[in-house]
C-alpha cells in the first residue's frame, strides 16, 4: 500500500476533533500530488459509528482499529498499534495534527520505524517528485524547509490553524475496514488515573471566520472597545496582540501569535498592531488581511492584502457604522 497517504484522526466523546480536520485536508492534497489514496485512521474501544459516519462524510476510507482498553490514554499503545499496522500497509506517509498526543508517540513511533519525524509543519513543497516540509523556529523568525532522507513510510504532523479547512466533500463510496488489535498489558507503562477538562473558553480562535484583533496603539482598556464594536458589527471573534493581553485588557485566551492561538479566518482586521513577527506568526495564513495603522511602514502592512493608514480611533468606528448600515 505504498500508494496510501495514512491520516491519523484524534476524537472525544464521539466525535473528531476539528484540527484532525486540518489533518485530513492536508493528506488529500498530498495525495493528490503523490498519485496516492487517502486511508482515514480511527483507533479506541468504541469506534464503529464514529468510523461509519466519517466514512459515509467523508467517502475515503476508513481504517476502524478497535483496541484495548487505556488506548486513548496510552502513547505506548498508539505506538505498538500503529507500529504493526504500517508494517503490514506500508503506506506513503503518516499525517497526523500536532496535539499533546502526537508530540507524546510520534517521535518513538519513527524511532521504532527506524524512520523519520517531521513535526508541527506549517507548509509543503513539491518539487521533480519530492516533498519537503516547512515548520518555523526560533519564534517564527525563521522558517526551516525539511526535506526526507532515506525510503517511505514518512511521518509528518502539522500545526493546528496552519492548514485552512476547505469543504471536506465527499469524494466516493464509503468503505469502512475494521480490525481488532490487542495490546499486550504490559505494554501500558502509564495509566491514567483521572481526567481533568479544563474550562471552556469562550470563543475558540483557531475556528472563527471572523477575527477582529486590537494591540497595544490602542491605549487602554477603554480604548480597546471599539474593538468589540467593529467586531459584534461583523459577528467576528475578537483577537489581540500580546501587550493588550499583558495589560489585562482582555483574557489571555484572546491572544494571537506564537506565545498565543494560531488563527487561519477568511477575514482578519488588525487595528493597531504594527506587525512583530511574534504575532505575524499566528495569523498569517488568513485568507484576507486588512491592517489599519497610523505608521505607513509598520511591518504588518507587508503581509495585509487590503491597508488602511490613518488615527484607528477615527477608521474603526467609522467602519463600524458602515457595517451596521449594511447589515441593517
Amino acid at each position: 500500500m505504498a500508494n496510501k497517504v495514512f491520516v491519523l484522526v484524534e476524537h472525544r466523546k464521539g466525535k473528531i476533533k476539528p484540527v484532525s480536520r486540518e489533518a485530513i485536508a492536508f493528506a488529500r492534497e498530498l495525495a493528490v500530488r503523490s498519485n496516492s489514496t487517502v486511508a482515514i485512521l480511527v483507533l479506541g474501544e468504541d469506534i464503529g459509528e464514529l468510523a461509519q459516519g466519517l466514512a459515509e462524510e467523508l467517502g475515503e476510507e476508513v481504517l476502524a482499529i478497535q483496541t484495548t482498553a487505556g488506548m486513548d490514554s496510552s502513547s505506548e499503545a498508539y505506538c505498538e498499534v500503529l507500529r504493526r499496522i504500517i508494517t503490514e500497509e506500508s503506506p506513503f506517509m503518516l499525517i497526523m495534527a500536532h496535539t499533546y498526543l502526537a508530540i507524546d508517540f510520534a517521535p518513538r513511533l519513527a524511532a521504532m520505524l527506524s524512520r523519520g519525524f517531521m513535526s508541527n509543519c506549517v507548509a509543503y513543497n513539491y518539487r521533480d517528485g519530492q516533498f519537503s516540509f516547512s515548520r518555523q523556529v526560533f519564534g517564527g523568525k525563521l522558517e526551516l524547509e525539511m526535506s526526507f532522507r532515506g525510503d517511505p513510510p514518512y511521518i509528518v504532523s502539522i500545526q493546528q490553524g496552519s492548514y485552512p479547512v476547505p469543504d471536506l466533500s465527499r469524494r466516493s463510496t464509503p468503505r469502512v475496514v475494521r480490525r481488532k488489535i490487542h495490546v499486550p498489558a504490559e505494554t501500558i507503562r502509564r495509566k491514567v488515573l483521572e481526567v481533568f477538562e479544563e474550562e471552556h473558553q469562550k470563543v475558540d480562535l483557531s475556528q472563527a471566520e471572523l477575527v477582529v484583533a486590537g494591540g497595544r496603539g490602542l491605549g487602554s482598556k477603554e480604548g480597546f472597545q471599539i474593538i468589540h464594536g467593529l467586531a459584534a458589527a461583523l459577528g467576528a471573534s475578537v483577537g489581540a496582540s500580546r501587550a493588550p493581553v499583558d495589560g489585562g485588557w482582555l483574557p489571555k485566551e484572546h491572544q494571537i501569535g506564537s506565545s498565543g492561538q494560531t488563527v487561519v479566518p477568511k477575514l482578519y482586521i488588525a487595528c493597531a498592531i504594527s506587525g512583530a513577527i511574534q504575532h505575524l506568526v499566528g495569523m498569517s495564513g488568513s485568507r484576507c488581511i486588512v491592517a489599519i495603522n497610523k505608521d505607513q511602514n509598520a511591518p504588518i502592512f507587508s503581509i495585509a492584502d487590503y491597508g488602511i493608514v490613518g488615527d484607528v480611533f477615527k477608521v474603526v468606528p467609522l467602519l463600524t457604522e458602515i457595517v451596521r448600515g449594511i447589515r441593517q
